[in-house]
């Protein structure tokens, strides 16, 4: 049930990474967060999402904000 609820919001580490900046990429994770909340009323998998975009940001971004995957423009 996760799974199809989760698909709705497309691959989550590619919408991630291609963020520019870490506030973008919060901004994101907070409205995905949001919209699957209102389907998904199981706390468990709510945490899990949270937990697992948090990692995702922190991997994806250095301490200063900056993407890792992205060159420089």
């Amino acid at each position: 049930m996760m799974d199809k609820e989760l698909k709705q919001f497309g691959d989550l580490t590619l919408r991630i990474r291609a963020c520019r900046s870490r506030e973008v990429a919060l901004m994101l994770s907070q409205q995905i967060y949001a919209e699957f909340g209102k389907t998904c009323k199981s706390p468990m998998a709510r945490n899990l999402l949270r937990r697992n975009m948090n990692d995702l940001i922190r991997q994806t971004f250095d301490k200063n904000g900056k993407n890792r995957f992205l060159e420089d423009a």
